[in-house]
């Protein structure tokens, strides 16, 4: 009879342990904002670290898996704010080199939406843009004009 009692006193506190272990499980999926039971106790915590670190890579590899993780252009692109397929290689490595040097301008030139011109695209004249810029008409006048009205307007040419 002993140890009858004996191995129902061990079954209840085994299965006490394992329902502890499964609350606090729950409660520490819970304050992380993920269902509970979907992740192993040991896939929370690292989940939880990964959050507070601001590491959205390993959170994309623990929550969507290694295949989610797998592109390291994606990776690259999650981890600087933009849209995953919205830059190039090049482009991500380089807006990666601006952050980190602290380079402004140089953020905005790559994060700008881009406009695609056509080799063949007509404009209404060559020197509109000089025109715009400086408040005439585009095609009223020649490049000449439009470089003295430039440099009138800038003062370049009192040297």
């Amino acid at each position: 009879m002993n140890s009858k009692f004996a191995a129902i006193a061990a079954l209840a506190i085994a299965a006490t342990g394992f329902a502890a272990t499964a609350n606090a499980s729950d409660q520490l999926a819970r304050s992380i904002g993920v269902q509970p039971g979907l992740y192993s106790t040991s896939q929370l915590v690292q989940l939880r670290e990964a959050i507070e670190d601001g590491d959205s890579a390993r959170v994309a590899f623990i929550v969507d898996g290694p295949s989610a993780a797998a592109d390291p252009s994606a990776q690259l692109a999650t981890s600087l704010g933009v849209a995953p397929g919205s830059l190039s290689s090049a482009d991500l490595a380089a807006l990666k080199s601006a952050v980190e040097q602290n380079k402004a301008n140089r953020i905005a030139a790559l994060t700008a939406p881009r406009e695609i011109v056509s080799r063949d695209a007509a404009a209404a004249s060559e020197n509109s843009q000089l025109a715009a810029a400086l408040g005439v008409a585009p095609g009223t006048h020649d490049t000449a004009t439009l470089a003295a009205l430039y440099l009138e307007a800038t003062g370049a040419g009192d040297d």
